[in-house]
C-alpha cells in the first residue's frame, strides 16, 4: 500500500470517499499492469532431449532386414516339409520372455494372441525401413514364418485330406515385443509411423515404450500390495466359490481369466 493511499485513507489529502475509491482503483490497475508486463517477457521453454547411454545394434544394421517367406529345410538332416493344424495354442495365453524393450525406446507389442504371415512381414519391413533417418534403426523381435498353413485348391471337393501348404505364418502371445525402434528418434516420430503400422495387423498390437511399461509394471505391484479385496481369482480357485472348478477351465486356473 502506497503513502499516498495511507493519507487518502487518514483525510489528509482528499475528504471525499469517492476521490479515495478511484486512486484505489487506478493504484491497483497500474500495479496489475506492471505485473502482467513482467509475466509477459518470461518464456517457459522445455527440455531438450539428449540421446544419452543408447545402445544401437551390435551388427550395425540400421533397416529392418527381409524375412524369409518360408523355413529351410536340410534334408541331409533328415528335414521335409509338413503338414499342420492351425496350431492356436501357440498363440494363447501370455508372452512370458519377450517382453521387455532391449534399447529402452519404442516399439510395437501385442495385445492379444494372433498369427503374422510373410505379407504382413513384407509391409511393415517396407514402412519402417521409409520411415528411418540417419542414426534411427529397428530391429525384429519375433521368429520368422515357420507354422505352415495349407489350403485347397478352388473348385476342388471336399474331402482327400488337407491341401497344400499356401504360407507360413509366425504366432505370437499377448504382450509380446513384435519390433523394436531406437536411435537418435524421439516419442513423437516414433509413435507416429508405428501407430499407423499397428493397424495393418489381424490382432490387437500397440504402441509401446520403456517408460509405459515401466509405469504399468508399477501398477500392477502397487495394486497386488494394496489391494484389499478377498474376492480374487486365486481365493475363488483356492476355496471352490460357487462350485468354481466345476466351468472354469484349465487356461482360466493358470492365467487367472486375463488370457484365453
Amino acid at each position: 500500500m502506497s503513502a499516498a493511499f495511507v493519507k487518502c485513507l487518514r483525510g489528509r489529502i482528499y475528504s471525499n470517499n469517492n476521490h479515495c475509491i478511484k486512486m484505489n482503483q487506478n493504484i491497483l490497475k497500474s500495479a496489475v499492469i506492471k505485473t502482467i508486463q513482467s509475466v509477459r517477457g518470461v518464456k517457459k521453454f522445455q527440455f531438450p532431449i539428449t540421446f544419452e547411454n543408447i545402445v544401437f545394434p551390435a551388427n550395425n544394421e540400421f533397416k529392418l532386414p527381409p524375412m524369409p517367406s518360408k523355413p529351410e529345410y536340410n534334408s541331409e538332416l533328415g528335414e521335409r516339409k509338413f503338414k499342420e493344424t492351425k496350431r492356436m495354442i501357440e498363440a494363447r495365453g501370455v508372452e512370458e520372455i519377450h517382453t521387455e524393450l532391449i534399447h529402452k525406446q519404442f516399439g510395437l507389442a501385442a495385445v492379444s494372441g494372433g498369427f503374422i504371415s510373410s505379407k504382413d512381414f513384407t509391409f511393415i519391413m517396407e514402412r519402417v525401413n521409409k520411415n528411418l533417418i540417419k542414426n534411427q534403426f529397428a530391429i525384429w523381435r519375433v521368429d520368422a514364418p515357420w507354422l505352415p498353413r495349407t489350403k485347397k485348391a478352388q473348385g476342388s471337393k471336399l474331402g482327400g485330406g488337407k491341401g497344400s501348404i499356401s504360407m507360413y505364418v509366425t504366432p505370437v502371445r499377448a504382450n509380446r515385443i513384435i519390433l523394436e525402434v531406437g536411435g537418435y528418434i524421439t516419442e513423437l516420430e516414433a509413435r507416429a509411423f508405428l501407430s499407423y503400422i499397428a493397424e495393418r495387423f489381424t490382432f490387437p498390437v500397440e504402441f509401446v515404450s520403456h517408460d509405459m511399461l515401466e509405469e504399468r509394471r508399477r501398477n500392477e505391484q502397487e495394486i497386488i500390495e494394496k489391494n484389499q479385496n478377498k474376492f480374487s481369482w486365486d481365493n475363488v480357485i483356492k476355496w471352490n466359490m460357487q462350485n468354481a472348478n466345476s466351468w472354469l477351465s484349465q487356461y482360466d486356473i493358470i492365467w487367472k481369466g486375463k488370457y484365453k
